[in-house]
C-alpha cells in the first residue's frame, strides 16, 4: 500500500476505503479524535468497516495498537527490581485460570499489574467471578491499583477511564457495526490496554474451537501470530499459546462455582486441565522473566501453598472476605445430569454450556444486566472419561426449576462421544 500523510478524519476515511495505509501519527489523531468526539460514532464505524474489509499492514496494527494506548494514561512504575508481566486470554467457557495465574506469577517473581473484563457473549469474564467474592473492588483508582501492586506483588481489577479510552469507544462500535472477528482490530484493542499497564512481558492464551471467538485452527494461529509480533514491534517480550476451547476448561463453568475451582488448585488439587492450562502460561511468563526452571518453579509454588498466600493477600487488599465466600450458600435449585450410554465421553460443547450459564443468570445478554454469581454447570466426571449408563456426569446450579432443566437440557444435547480429548497446548508462537 502507498501511505498517505493525511490531516482530516474525512481525509483518514477516504485512504483506509481506497486501500491506502494510514500513517502511525494519523492513526493517533484518528484514536484522540474518537474520545473527544471529533470524529463522530459513524465516522469512527466507517473506519472500522473499511479496515474489516480492506485489511491492515502490520505498521498500521502497529500504529493503531500504539494509539489506542496513548489515548488515556501509560503507567509509570517506580522501581524496576523486577519484572512486570501479564497474560491475556482471548475468552472462553470455565477459564478461571487468570485467578490462579496471576497470584502464581507473583510468588515467582513477577509482579503482575493485570486489567481484566466482564463476560462477554457466552464467555465468562474473569472481573465477574472476582466480583463473586463479597467485598473484592475491582474498580480501583490508577494509584491504588499500582500501590496494591508494589506492597502485594498483584493486583486485578477492571479498565479505568484513564486507561485507553479510544478502546471503549471503538469497542462498542465494533459490536454494533458487526467488525468484532477482524484480527488487526482485536489485536489492538488486546494490546493497546495491556500496553497502557506498561508491562516487560505478555503472554496470551489464544482459545479455539466451538467455545472460542476464534473456531479455526488458523484463525488461532493468526491472532497469535500477530499479537506476538505487534507486542514484539512495541517492545515487549511475548508469547502466545494456542489452547483448545471445543470443551469447558476444569469441572466448574460459573462465577462463583469458578473461583471455588480456582481456589482448589491453588490448594494443589483440583481439574488436571486447569491446572495444566495454569502451569503451561506460568511457565511462558517465567521464561520470558529469564527465570531458570520456571515450568517446575510454577509447580512448586502451586504445590507448596505460595500461589495461594498470594491470592489472599490480594484479596484482602481489594477489600474482599475469602472466607464469607467460603460460606455462601450456592443457588437453590440442582438439577443432575447422567450419562445415557457407557462408552468414552468427550464432554459438553463449549459453547453449549457458555449459553446455557448465561441463560441461567451467569452472563449477560445486555451490558445493563445483573449476573447471579451463584449459577452454572459443575462436572463430577472430566472430559475424556470412560463412564457408564446411569452414571452422574453434572449437576446445574440454577435459581429455578424451569431455567435449570432447560439448561440441563441443552447441555446434555451437546454431550460427544467417543473422540479423543485435545492436546494442550494446540500450539505455541514466540
Amino acid at each position: 500500500m502507498d501511505q498517505l500523510a493525511v490531516a482530516s478524519v474525512t481525509d483518514i476515511l477516504k485512504a483506509k476505503r481506497d486501500g491506502r495505509e494510514v500513517s502511525r501519527e494519523d492513526l493517533r489523531r484518528f484514536a484522540a479524535a474518537a474520545v473527544s468526539g471529533e470524529a463522530a460514532p459513524y465516522q469512527v464505524s466507517a473506519f472500522l468497516m473499511a479496515a474489516y474489509i480492506r485489511g491492515m499492514t502490520p505498521d498500521e496494527t502497529e500504529g493503531l495498537t500504539l494509539a489506542i494506548r496513548d489515548s488515556g494514561r501509560v503507567l509509570d512504575w517506580p522501581g524496576r527490581l523486577s519484572p512486570l508481566g501479564d497474560k491475556h486470554s482471548t475468552g472462553g467457557v470455565g477459564d478461571k485460570v487468570s485467578l490462579i495465574l496471576a497470584p502464581l506469577a507473583a510468588a515467582m517473581g513477577i509482579r503482575v499489574p493485570m486489567i481484566s473484563g466482564r463476560s462477554l457473549g457466552h464467555t465468562g469474564g474473569t472481573l465477574d467471578k472476582l466480583r463473586s467474592i463479597p467485598g473484592f473492588r475491582t474498580e480501583l483508582s490508577v494509584e491504588e491499583f499500582q500501590r496494591v501492586v508494589e506492597e502485594v506483588g498483584v493486583c486485578m481489577i477492571g479498565q479505568t477511564r484513564e486507561i485507553a479510552p479510544a478502546d471503549g469507544v471503538f469497542y462498542a462500535l465494533r459490536d454494533a457495526t458487526s467488525t468484532v472477528t477482524s484480527i488487526p482490530l482485536i489485536c489492538a484493542s488486546i494490546l493497546g490496554k495491556k500496553l497502557a499497564e506498561n508491562p516487560d512481558l505478555l503472554v496470551f492464551d489464544v482459545k479455539c474451537g466451538s467455545g472460542a471467538f476464534m473456531k479455526t485452527r488458523e484463525e488461532a494461529d493468526e491472532l497469535a501470530r500477530t499479537l506476538v509480533e505487534t507486542a514484539r514491534r512495541a517492545g515487549k517480550r511475548a508469547a502466545a499459546l494456542v489452547m483448545p476451547m471445543n470443551q469447558p476448561t476444569g469441572l466448574a463453568s460459573g462465577n462463583a462455582l469458578e473461583v471455588a475451582e480456582a481456589l482448589d488448585v491453588l490448594s494443589g488439587r483440583g481439574p488436571l486441565d486447569t491446572r495444566e492450562t495454569t502451569l503451561l502460561l506460568a511457565g511462558a511468563m517465567g521464561e520470558l522473566a529469564g527465570i531458570p526452571g520456571p515450568l517446575e518453579l510454577a509447580a512448586e509454588k502451586l504445590d507448596s501453598g505460595k500461589a495461594m498466600g498470594f491470592f489472599k493477600r490480594m484479596v484482602e487488599a481489594q477489600g474482599g472476605r475469602l472466607e464469607e465466600f467460603r460460606r455462601l450458600p450456592g443457588a437453590p435449585v440442582r438439577v443432575e445430569v447422567k450419562a445415557s450410554r457407557s462408552g468414552y465421553w468427550k464432554g459438553p460443547s463449549a459453547l453449549a454450556v457458555g449459553e446455557a450459564v448465561r441463560g441461567l443468570g451467569g452472563g449477560r445478554f445486555r451490558v445493563e444486566d445483573v449476573i447471579d454469581p451463584s449459577v452454572g454447570w459443575v462436572q463430577e466426571v472430566p472430559c475424556g472419561s470412560p463412564v457408564e449408563a446411569g452414571s452422574l456426569l453434572g449437576t446445574v446450579h440454577g435459581n429455578s426449576a424451569e431455567s435449570a432443566e432447560a439448561a440441563a437440557a441443552a447441555i446434555e444435547a451437546s454431550f460427544q462421544w467417543d473422540s479423543p480429548s485435545d492436546p494442550l497446548p494446540l500450539g505455541r508462537f514466540d
